[in-house]
């Protein structure tokens, strides 16, 4: 026997889903993310056209990257099928959740404002009713999901967007009103919301059709301020604060601080939940980082119950993106992040593409302090090599690099620093090592990175000299890669140097790699006779606390100071970085990992003039009796 639902049992059933919901801190309930993204979308290929409509709207309502991609048409979002490596997926899930206080670093040109401050208020706004319940009812959505979107839409919604200035506010407005008034497909899947006579309808504030309950608001549905606009008689559900922080922001510590004034009183432009009191409205921050004393630090400082979402240009910033792989590949190849990395500087890239600002408070290094030199061709040398029928580096085709002797020599030319100017020397006078570091941890670069560590092979050729004590980075290189391709390149190097040893940590990690160096040249030797020979040798490490790799690099911190480093103006960008970076929250140290063991290497020896002067007088001296005792 059927039973007709009565008020009594649809409110137990109610009551039933919310003793599922999640509780925080202040006793606001929320909906678990485990039911939130357990959804499917609905697949339209196969339904007739009377049946697509409803399977369009049901999809938008569940995912906004749907909406965004197939109904607001947003084409250059990532189309990548691999979820987990498509960025405008990954960033619309981010804000899939109760209880929105949420700091997000996305890189400049990824699309954020897109996702955030375009599709993100548009799904908000979009109506969950009655109707709605029943279709996700009807086709076996849970309870609990129906509890989120129910949440999650509103029909009456107001949502405020922040930006820097109310010229970017009204831009971003436009592209919103734009989807209202011109997109067809969004019009027809939404027809109820568009605004008809009865609606004000501004550059600055754009009023959807409401429900009879929502009408007599004051504030649209989409308000679009810039930094300093009146707040009073405002109150909003939803504040999105997109680059709230410029370039006059960063240049001007008034300016910053306004910034930071204004992100604080916007608390008080918002509305309450009497149902709920424990629950704070929703809030996004989202924008690149442009200083270390940003708005951001602000809040990481002071709100702590913020989440925070950080993504870099490069990759190494989650589990999700390895390093040295752009996030956003259909718009930044890794060649044309480096190029802009030049024209913009360290500084800049850090800050904007990397989300990682420095600190000048925090850095250990000081730039300045380094010397450089270029390695240049010369054939007035007294000997020059004559170049032999099959060299080893013809041979060596496993290398992407092939070196091709000619008949001249290297020397090194040193740049004029300060008024100095040195003597060309030849890299064969100086006493040359190669260290390498291999990324043995077995953990992923993003909790590498928290805690300043590795994600990266590192290899590290110097030389040295000793009277002057010069240190010369000759060449670097540094990568996340297979195995066999860095033993490759461990080769490569020794070869290029004339090298027959190769100095590695003496621990687990240099263990696991000796296995596969050995193998590689017992595999190859016959094939490639220069190979013979080259041996790894260990070099000491302490590892009696966590902190020995920082203090190792501290150690060559004076070398610098003395002037007594050396870089290649033409390779030295990677060492250079983290130098500048290092001391700073979230950087690799993979090469200055290897420059740490440089003074166990190269013991220092300096003998100045006086010092010469007396061993050269007891020389003299003791020539002069032995002499006169012969007489």
């Amino acid at each position: 026997m059927t039973v007709a639902p009565t008020a009594q049992s649809i409110r137990y059933v109610k009551d039933a889903v919310r003793s599922q919901l999640l509780y925080g801190e202040l006793g606001e309930s929320y909906v678990p993310r485990s039911a939130i993204l357990n959804y499917n979308l609905i697949p339209t290929e196969a339904l007739p056209d009377s049946a697509k409509h409803l399977a369009f709207r049901a999809n938008c309502l569940m995912d906004p990257y749907y909406l965004g991609t197939v109904v607001l048409k947003r084409n250059l979002m990532s189309r990548a099928s691999d979820k987990r490596r498509n960025l405008h997926y990954i960033m619309c899930l981010i804000v899939l959740k109760d209880g929105l206080k949420e700091g997000i670093e996305i890189p400049r040109d990824h699309l954020k404002t897109t996702v955030y401050c375009e599709i993100y208020p548009i799904w908000r706004a979009l109506p969950f009713g009655h109707l709605e319940e029943d279709f996700f009812s009807t086709i076996g959505f849970s309870d609990l999901f129906i509890e989120w979107m129910r949440r999650a839409h509103n029909q009456d919604i107001r949502i405020l967007v922040v930006s820097e200035t109310i010229k970017n506010a009204v831009k971003i407005g436009g592209r919103v009103a734009n989807h209202y008034e011109s997109n067809d497909l969004f019009r027809q899947l939404f027809f109820d919301i568009l605004p008809t006579e009865k609606e004000t309808w501004t550059t600055d504030s754009l009023h959807q059709r409401r429900t009879s309950a929502g009408r007599g608001q004051g504030e649209g549905t989409f308000d679009f301020i810039g930094v300093g606009a009146a707040l009073q008689s405002r109150h909003y559900d939803v504040v999105i604060q997109d680059d709230l922080i410029g370039r006059e922001a960063r240049r001007s510590a008034v300016v910053m601080a306004d910034a930071i004034d204004y992100h604080q009183i916007l608390a008080g432009a918002t509305n309450f939940d009497p149902n709920n009191p424990g629950k704070d409205f929703d809030e996004i921050v989202v924008g690149n980082r442009w200083s270390h004393d940003d708005l951001n630090s602000y809040i990481r400082r002071e709100e702590n119950y913020f989440s925070w979402t950080t993504h870099s240009a490069l990759g190494g910033c989650c589990s999700l993106h390895p390093i040295q792989v752009p996030i956003f590949p259909e718009a930044f190849t890794k060649q044309k992040l480096m190029r802009w990395k030049h024209r913009l500087g360290s500084y800049h890239f850090s800050c904007q593409f990397l989300n990682i600002p420095i600190d000048p408070a925090k850095k250990k290094f000081t730039i300045s302090d380094f010397r450089y030199f270029s390695l240049e061709r010369t054939n007035s040398a007294l000997s020059i090599p004559k170049e032999p029928k099959e060299m080893p580096w013809k041979k060596l085709l496993v290398f992407d690099s092939i070196v091709h002797p000619q008949q001249y020599r290297t020397i090194i030319r040193h740049h004029v620093a300060e008024g100095d100017v040195e003597d060309d020397i030849f890299p064969r006078y100086l006493d040359r090592y190669l260290i390498t570091d291999p990324n043995h941890s077995g953990e992923h670069p993003d909790r590498l990175l928290t805690v300043g560590g590795r994600g990266r092979h590192a290899i590290l050729v110097v030389g040295i000299q000793h009277n002057p004590r010069r240190i010369y980075i000759l060449d670097q290189w540094a990568e996340a890669c297979k195995i066999e391709r860095y033993v490759e390149k461990l080769l490569f190097y020794a070869i290029k140097w004339k090298l027959r040893r190769v100095h590695a940590e003496a621990d687990f990690g240099q263990k696991y790699l000796l296995y596969h160096f050995n193998y590689y040249i017992q595999a190859n030797y016959k094939k490639h006779p220069e190979l013979e020979g080259i041996v790894m040798e260990p070099l000491k490490s302490q590892r009696r606390s966590a902190n020995e790799k920082q203090i190792r690099i501290d150690n060559t911190i004076p070398l610098v100071e003395r002037h007594e480093v050396w870089l290649d103006a033409n390779n030295c960008a990677d060492f250079r970085e983290e130098a500048e970076k290092y001391g700073q929250q979230k950087t690799t140290i993979d090469l200055l990992d290897c420059f740490g063991y440089v003074p166990q290497l190269a013991p220092i020896e300096i003998h100045n003039e006086e010092d010469v002067g007396e061993f050269m007088e007891k020389q003299r001296s003791a020539f002069a009796r032995r002499m006169a005792s012969v007489a």
